[in-house]
């Protein structure tokens, strides 16, 4: 389940809902995850993962590792995704100082918000040079 949304600036966002699989009584809770793209930042896309006791926490991914995750298993590292049997769920394995998460969604949803974040930037079509020049502006010397 996903709600979408595309702002004027083209900045585009989806809740979907995300399972994490763990340790717990039942061994999976339901959480609510915010997907959000700025084509200002064109190669990636940031996750708010909303926690039932600590708030959220956000991660940063490659916009091209969630797209090529979709299909075939895909990253490595601290960042792995791979397509469940049959294509419906998307399972994202995520390691970090705090230990490692197994996460699973809808391949559905999360098909549907990439297409939206590559209808405002193409693949291959990704520019930040102007970001780039505008940031050395601001910390080279005059």
């Amino acid at each position: 389940m996903s709600r979408d949304d595309t702002r004027a600036d083209g900045t585009t966002s989806a809740e979907i809902q995300v399972e994490l699989f763990g340790p717990m009584p039942g061994g999976q809770v339901q959480l609510s995850a915010l997907w959000s793209y700025d084509p200002r930042d064109p190669f990636a896309v940031h996750v708010d993962f909303r926690l039932p006791f600590d708030g959220a926490t956000r991660w940063t991914f490659a916009r091209d590792l969630l797209a090529a995750g979709l299909d075939v298993p895909s990253g490595d590292g601290d960042v792995a995704l791979a397509p469940e049997l049959g294509h419906r769920r998307v399972l994202l394995m995520l390691c970090g100082s705090g230990g490692a998460a197994v996460l699973r969604c809808e391949q559905a949803s999360l098909h549907g918000f990439l297409n939206s974040t590559f209808a405002e930037v193409p693949g291959g079509a990704e520019r930040c040079a102007e970001e780039l020049d505008r940031w050395l502006k601001t910390v080279q010397p005059a």
